[in-house]
């Protein structure tokens, strides 16, 4: 059986010559074949009867926030796990700083709420609220009162992009100046669109990209490619833009541009195995549909672990591993401690850059762990999750860094090889610690979060546990939310 389409809109305008010329029409919006915008009961749903002209106005103006706005009003918005729970975020945040702060952000966050919730459309009736938010080739739709979904943005921006086409095509003899003005918008969308693109894809200002590019037009610069459909959508970002949007907010507007800079003197490199195993392992990954970020994480570890024959090595040199594949390692000064490292995949690369002023450069174990998550992304999103770029430190999406983190503790200390070391130690549970991180070369934290995974935590006294937990607070682990992960998707 065919599965049901993430969106489906079915729509016909009003068959009275006047409604129809202001722009009513009834129809419904089912998400997974469960109808979600109706009239009436969920047993007995009937379709939306109203100015559907609203729809049009609406999404015609956030087209371009729909197809690249991929970051947050605000950094620390970052410690949301999906875009559900900005509100949450901000609330608790507020609540802390007090209403001055609140005066100053709130309205920032309405406005970007108002961009990507669909629902925002509708005047004088209340649908239940659907938020739309890129991330990559991925998609995160937020229906009220539901779990998240991760799907296809592909996918999702075909449906949209025909209904859009379907309500113009309908209204498109209007005589009513708001239908013909909306009409219009949607026609010109593309145009608007492209003008605005580097604001809309970095959240930096105009002064601010004009800075960076020191007199260079914007489509030279940042490299827009030729096949770029402002219209359909079909736009591909590209890794500057990437690294430009990962890093704001967090470096200054010429910090910015150094990266930038740095990133535009890197080359191509062929890596046909590589290719090849992320293949697999993106495959692979999206078979299983795993509910959890760190499952996702783990189960692209262990298949990678086979497919590259490492199965037997206790300490895994990641550095011979990604020299294998023919990644680039380089080390650059990236002006800040604030960033570790930048994963660069497209027309460049691929490259994993350490900055060599990050924090604790000194310290191979979390160095090595660095190159791990990077190596995740490699892997696994340079087909689905992330577009062209990562930056470790920046703004990227929490599911995407999850699964990364839990790969790289899974590739370097497998839960399986915990559980088998502890079977046959005999000695006290701070010893065990040190043995883990002597033998496989992670630090205390990630052998803490292994043996919390396994079986072994149960096996502990309560001194030790209370170790466990305290040094996973102190570090910053919290429990991933279930999100939903649409198959293909990953």
């Amino acid at each position: 059986m065919k599965a049901s389409p993430v969106l489906r809109f079915e729509f016909s305008p009003a068959q009275d010559p006047n409604l129809r010329n202001d722009g009513w029409g009834q129809g419904t919006l089912q998400v997974y074949g469960r109808p979600y915008w109706f009239f009436n009961s969920e047993s007995d749903p009937q379709p939306v009867e109203w100015t559907w002209v609203d729809f049009l106005e609406h999404v015609a103006e956030m087209w371009g926030s729909l197809i690249a706005e991929q970051a947050y009003p605000f950094s620390w918005l970052d410690e949301a796990t999906h875009p559900g729970e900005l509100w949450k975020v901000a609330d608790r945040r507020w609540a802390k700083m007090g209403g001055t702060v609140a005066d100053q952000e709130e309205p920032l966050l309405v406005a970007f709420d108002r961009r990507h919730n669909l629902s925002a459309a509708w005047k004088g009736i209340g649908l239940p609220a659907l938020t739309w938010f890129r991330v990559g080739e991925t998609v995160w739709l937020c229906p009220e009162g539901g779990d998240p979904i991760r799907a296809s943005f592909h996918e999702c921006r075909s449906a949209l992009l025909s209904f859009g086409n379907e309500l113009a095509d309908a209204y498109s003899a209007s005589s009513n100046a708001r239908v013909a003005t909306a009409v219009s918008a949607w026609r010109g969308r593309g145009e608007v669109f492209r003008s605005h693109f580097p604001e809309i894809a970095t959240g930096l200002s105009r002064d601010q990209l004009l800075s960076i590019q020191g007199g260079q037009n914007a489509s030279g610069y940042w490299e827009f490619l030729s096949t770029s459909d402002w219209e359909s959508g079909q736009v591909a970002e590209g890794e500057l833009l990437a690294a430009a949007r990962m890093t704001a907010g967090i470096l200054d507007t010429a910090s910015i541009g150094r990266v930038v800079r740095d990133i535009r003197r890197l080359g191509n490199r062929i890596c046909g195995e590589l290719d090849t195993l992320t293949a697999k392992t993106s495959a692979h990954v999206s078979s299983v549909q795993a509910r959890f970020a760190f499952e996702a994480g783990y189960c692209a570890a262990d298949f990678f672990k086979v497919s590259s024959s490492i199965t037997n090595q206790k300490y895994v040199d990641i550095r011979e591993v990604l020299g294998r594949l023919n990644v680039g390692l380089i080390d650059l000064d990236l002006g800040t401690n604030k960033i570790d490292a930048v994963a660069i995949w497209g027309t460049r690369g691929p490259y994993v850059v350490l900055n060599s002023v990050r924090k604790y450069a000194e310290n191979e174990k979390r160095t090595r762990m660095t190159l791990a998550h990077e190596l995740c992304h490699l892997l696994v999103d340079r087909k689905g999750g992330l577009p062209f770029c990562e930056v470790l430190g920046g703004q990227v999406d929490d599911f995407v860094e999850r699964r990364a983190s839990a790969f790289a503790a899974e590739l370097l200390l497998p839960r399986e090889s915990v559980e088998y070391d502890w079977r046959l130690w005999r000695d006290g549970f701070q010893n065990f610690l040190l043995m883990l991180g002597q033998v496989y070369g992670v630090s205390k934290s990630v052998a803490c979060a292994q043996i919390h995974n396994c079986t072994v935590f149960a096996k502990l006294d309560q001194l030790a546990q209370d170790y466990v937990e305290k040094r996973l607070r102190i570090e910053g682990y919290t429990n991933p939310e279930a999100v939903r992960v649409v198959a293909g998707v990953v």
